[in-house]
């Protein structure tokens, strides 16, 4: 049988949520059916780093880096990058990630009208301007993919797209990752003495906030609310220098060092996950958070921004608790809370945690999206 090439352009391969979706795609499809390559659009010169390009080569896909810079100078090469690379490729279908490739995948289609079928994928929550664009350019879409249900809404109902157009495909999670602890020495290596510990697993990006969250415990600090011997974990890329000087200033500046402490990124945020209490998702806007599922899988409960928890993943009071997006002194004030709680009230909340994450099954996700490939290249 002839494999079906699948391209896929996504806008970077950080260590990212929708990344690490896209991957988790690519390197499980049915190669008996299925021939993939990826395209990313960005990288170091977009302060974008390559963080799964090792794991597509090892996993025997080709990777091109276009590199390119969102600007307007180089949108006309970042184009005629993307156009070399469908004609060598000669793809029976685009799948399209995120923001950036949309676009100009839509505006490549254009150019190459009826060469090849094109689904684009929306895996975060847009803005009215990102919806007004999906509204005027959605019939260059044979098919568009969103990850939650309120994008799905909004999509159906702010951007006017049509129900045979549109898709909800919720984010997939291999839950036996997270399941066992690979280092139990970790916690008692990194702060032996701690009574509570909560971690944030985050790029250092403005859409994740973590010096919200820094100035959110320095209101703690000031007020005497904050236990010496509780600490919290952010560890995650640095990808915003402006974002990382806010953090360190927020830190520095209330005397937190010792216990607001970052980390690198990790290959093993299972390690990270099980050394902890709970976690915290401070972002301005979210799809269906990886960090989340990932958190739950591992069955520790999520302090989680309203708008992060848009798709209502996080149940009150059941897998963690919502707080107001971007509100530092409701954040703070959520945090004095949960920090409260006694370690076997949170280990009580492990069993709904991982229930909850089990829905998110990734095998379902590969079906789901191994059906509309099918469908769109008009297999039965």
């Amino acid at each position: 049988m002839k494999l079906a090439r699948i391209l896929v352009f996504i806008d970077s391969l950080a260590a990212g949520g929708a990344e690490r979706q896209t991957v988790e795609l690519v390197t499980r499809l049915d190669r008996s059916r299925f021939l993939p390559r990826v395209v990313a659009l960005h990288g170091p010169r977009m302060n974008q780093s390559r963080h799964f390009v090792q794991r597509l080569l090892d996993s025997g896909i080709e990777v091109v880096e276009l590199d390119r810079r969102w600007s307007a100078s180089e949108i006309p090469s970042s184009v005629l990058g993307m156009l070399r690379c469908l004609r060598s490729f000669g793809p029976d279908l685009v799948h399209s990630v995120s923001h950036h490739c949309n676009h100009l995948t839509r505006f490549a289609r254009l150019l190459l009208p009826g060469r090849f079928r094109l689904l684009t994928a929306i895996r975060t929550a847009y803005d009215s301007r990102q919806l007004r664009n999906e509204r005027l350019e959605q019939r260059l879409s044979s098919f568009i993919v969103c990850n939650s249900p309120d994008m799905e809404i909004r999509l159906r109902d702010e951007a006017g797209i049509g129900e045979s157009r549109l898709r909800y495909i919720p984010n997939g999670l291999d839950t036996s990752l997270f399941a066992s602890n690979p280092d139990p020495g970790l916690r008692s290596c990194l702060a032996p003495d701690a009574e509570r510990v909560g971690v944030m697993l985050a790029r250092i990006t403005l859409q994740k906030s973590p010096d919200l969250l820094a100035r959110a415990l320095a209101r703690l600090s000031q007020e005497g609310s904050l236990n010496p011997r509780h600490q919290i974990w952010i560890v995650g890329e640095p990808e915003c220098s402006v974002v990382h000087g806010r953090l360190d200033a927020a830190i520095r500046g209330s005397g937190l060092e010792g216990q607001v402490r970052v980390f690198p990124q990790t290959t093993d945020p299972a390690a990270f996950l099980h050394a902890s209490d709970f976690t915290v998702l401070a972002s301005l806007w979210e799809g269906t958070p990886n960090a989340a599922l990932e958190s739950l899988a591992a069955g520790k409960p999520v302090l989680i921004s309203d708008k992060a928890n848009a798709s209502g993943l996080i149940r009150e009071s059941l897998e963690g608790w919502s707080v107001a997006t971007g509100d530092e002194a409701a954040l703070a004030g959520r945090l004095r809370s949960v920090l409260s709680l006694s370690r076997a009230d949170l280990e009580s909340m492990a069993s709904a945690c991982r229930s909850r994450a089990s829905e998110f099954d990734m095998s379902l996700m590969i079906r789901r999206y191994e059906e509309l490939y099918s469908r769109l290249l008009g297999e039965s």
